[in-house]
């Protein structure tokens, strides 16, 4: 009685493997569909089948903050192309979605750069 118990318990444990395998590839995407109520679902390595997808279902496409930086400088929205490419040449939404419709790539937010360190120009510095 005591091994058929083990032997359950043992294929219980074996049968949650590749369900726990597959949610972290699913979380180390680098594209995210990205719809208003719904936490972000990384499932993409394609961007044109991030966006495609997204036009599908009333949302964007998002880089996953965990996997994808969009390369510093540039304006605020960028076409990806497949191989993770970005051109971040987009001021606004609607031309950024234009070109990666034509290119079949997907029109991302760009990564927010981060603020300068303010310098505070009454800082003691002392040499010790």
């Amino acid at each position: 009685m005591m091994r058929k118990a083990i032997s359950i318990s043992v294929l219980i444990v074996a049968s949650f493997v590749p369900v726990a395998s597959f949610v972290s590839q699913a979380r180390a995407a680098p594209f995210c569909l990205q719809m208003t109520g719904v936490p972000l679902q990384c499932l993409y390595f394609d961007p044109g089948a991030c966006q495609r997808e997204a036009n599908r279902q009333g949302g964007r496409c998002a880089a996953n903050p965990d996997e994808y930086k969009t390369p510093a400088g540039g304006d605020a929205f960028c076409v990806v192309q497949g191989g993770v490419a970005a051109s971040c040449i987009y001021p606004d939404l609607g031309s950024c979605n234009v070109e990666a419709n034509r290119v079949h790539g997907a029109c991302i937010a760009a990564t927010p750069a981060t603020p300068p360190k303010a310098v505070d120009p009454y800082e003691v510095k002392r040499p010790y």
